[in-house]
């Protein structure tokens, strides 16, 4: 038997009862939140930043459910999901059953950005280059609870550090490697962790799991590491570096660099066939292309204008 890691992880973080559950994306939702809430508090505290210091709560509070849950949630039903949508609209409302988008997370949190900074009279880019370096702490978060809810998107390979997800062979479309000794569609309706925790018991059925499951490129673990800490870690050090930076600046280089990583990553990614366009826009290269474009737009416009003396919005407050 090969060392390739099996993917057993439950994806809830607690689980009380069938009613009463967290899974690891509503906790990554939830600690996002409160530390966004914190970095901007404390800031807002010290003078630095575009928001006043009561005003942090209801921006966080706003920003995170109208922005990217309901924002992420909506995208994610109109690309993945339209055809039962359009049959039953309350499919909107099954949080539980997972499933969110990062463009319409994107686009939920701008909607959201535009609509606070003019009824507070605010800079938008101010605003928004405040959210650029905090934004990749949240794909770290959402990147690393994907992975533990054991979503198989990645492309087949060899290398040591591959990963075999069980949840897999409940997929309909599911190609084992090798021809099962057994009907595998007995384990069709088992959760992946379920799945892998019948392996541990079972001797036998571990070994078959090994032999017929394709492993898998940990795409996700290359997303938080890529997407998440070294883009956070390159802004953060820009904001601390780059004191005489023009506004937008920040903003400009977030959108650049994310649609850089993320075409970085997707050579690991399993295509996935039978997909709208729509949704292939989100999973292919269009989206991160489009990410890089309109970065490297916002940054040309804010160094020309800075370089041709136009006045860019004042902040509120300056950073110290």
């Amino acid at each position: 038997m090969d060392t390739h890691f099996l993917h057993g992880f439950s994806p809830f973080l607690f689980r009380f009862s069938d009613t009463l559950s967290l899974r690891w994306t509503g906790a990554a939702y939830l600690v996002g939140f409160l530390l966004l809430f914190a970095v901007l508090r404390r800031q807002a505290a010290r003078g630095e930043g575009p928001f006043e210091r009561q005003e942090v709560s209801g921006f966080v509070l706003h920003a995170g459910l109208l922005g990217v849950m309901m924002g992420g949630r909506l995208g994610y039903v109109l690309l993945h999901q339209w055809d039962d949508f359009s049959r039953d609209g309350s499919v909107f409302f099954q949080f539980k059953q997972g499933g969110a988008s990062v463009l319409g997370a994107v686009l939920g949190v701008l909607a959201f950005t535009v609509y606070f900074a003019r009824q507070q009279r605010r800079s938008w880019l101010q605003v928004t280059d405040a959210l650029a370096v905090l934004a990749p702490l949240g794909f770290l978060l959402g990147a690393l609870a994907g992975f533990m809810e054991g979503a198989p998107v990645g492309q087949i390979t060899s290398v040591p550090w591959a990963v075999r997800f069980p949840a897999e062979v409940g997929l309909p479309d599911f190609q084992p490697v090798a021809t099962p000794s057994f009907d595998v569609s007995t384990l069709a309706y088992a959760p992946g962790h379920e799945v892998a925790g019948l392996a541990r018991a079972d001797a036998s059925l571990l070994t078959e799991l090994h032999r017929i499951l394709p492993a898998r490129h940990p795409v996700l673990l290359y997303q938080a590491l890529l997407e998440g800490l070294l883009l956070g870690s390159v802004l953060m050090g820009v904001r601390a570096l780059w004191r005489s930076r023009p506004v937008g600046a920040l903003t400009g280089l977030f959108f650049t660099l994310h649609g850089g990583l993320a075409l970085a990553s997707l050579p690991f990614r399993a295509p996935q066939p039978n997909v709208s366009f729509v949704a292939g826009f989100e999973q292919g290269a269009l989206f991160p292309v489009v990410l890089l474009v309109v970065g490297a737009a916002v940054l040309l416009s804010v160094l020309g204008q800075r370089a041709a003396g136009v006045a860019v919005p004042v902040p509120v407050k300056q950073e110290g």
